[in-house]
């Protein structure tokens, strides 16, 4: 039993110290995870939102953008964020860039961007390719680039009669998405002014209109430590919301994704 006082004291205030402590720490914890669900969150949806709002940024004239916001904001997107992603094409700092990089074993990737300082994000990036001993490089001679132009189909439309829709714009290579009634027109970036001049002739609404580029030549990665870098990367690349898309040429990428 203890008789002093001031001992008693003491550990009155450890305890109290103690469970203040834990209490800290479980708050830290439980914040730490919703911060990391909201940027996750944020890093899925802001550069769709982005991307639809770049067609138009009016929502009463942009259908497939409205549809996209109504689907942030149940998903928990904060109004916000939503807010500034579809306005972001107002600001006259913000614009696109493109970075090349190159790794080990052939690896060479094409970053697309959107953002209001290119300096800062290519710093950022930078940060990564040290850490994972990449780095900048002129690559963008070894891809091809090509147009992709999605547009909302009229209502039940007929297979022949899109078959007969994609040759009046210009191209056989398409893909449709029979539950959303879309189409994706795909043509060479040379050719994208007729593609485009057609699909407005015949009054199809523009829902995202995109470049792709695919790799002249491909590879596949062997090397563990490779693979492991190269993921790490690409997840980190992920994680900025200033990201639109990567293009690469490995082969064996969803492999390489699924065991980083």
């Amino acid at each position: 039993m203890l008789t002093n006082p001031r001992v008693s004291l003491t550990l009155n205030f450890c305890c109290r110290a103690l469970a203040g402590h834990a209490h800290w720490q479980n708050v830290a914890k439980v914040k730490g995870a919703n911060d990391a669900k909201k940027s996750k969150l944020l890093t899925a949806w802001i550069p769709k939102l982005r991307t639809a709002a770049k067609v138009d940024s009016n929502l009463e004239r942009n259908k497939s953008l409205q549809k996209l916001v109504d689907q942030a904001k149940k998903e928990g997107v904060p109004p916000t964020a939503i807010k500034n992603a579809i306005t972001a094409w107002d600001n006259q700092d913000f614009k696109e860039h493109q970075f090349g990089i190159q790794g080990k074993e052939g690896f060479i990737a094409l970053i697309d961007c959107a953002t209001s300082s290119v300096k800062k994000t290519e710093n950022d990036i930078q940060t990564l390719l040290r850490r994972h001993n990449f780095k900048y490089s002129s690559v963008g001679f070894m891809f091809s680039k090509f147009k992709d132009l999605e547009c909302q189909l009229p209502e039940k439309i007929s297979k022949d009669e899109i078959e007969e829709l994609a040759l009046q714009c210009g191209t056989e290579e398409y893909h449709v998405d029979s539950e959303a009634n879309k189409i994706v027109f795909s043509i060479d970036a040379e050719d994208e002014k007729e593609l485009i001049g057609e699909v407005k002739n015949l009054e199809l609404d523009i829902i995202s209109n995109t470049y792709r580029y695919v790799a002249i030549e491909s590879t596949s990665i062997v090397n563990s430590e490779t693979k492991r870098r190269i993921g790490m990367f690409m997840k980190s690349l992920e994680g900025m919301s200033e990201v639109e898309d990567i293009h690469h040429n490995v082969e064996n990428m969803d492999e390489i994704m699924n065991e980083a």
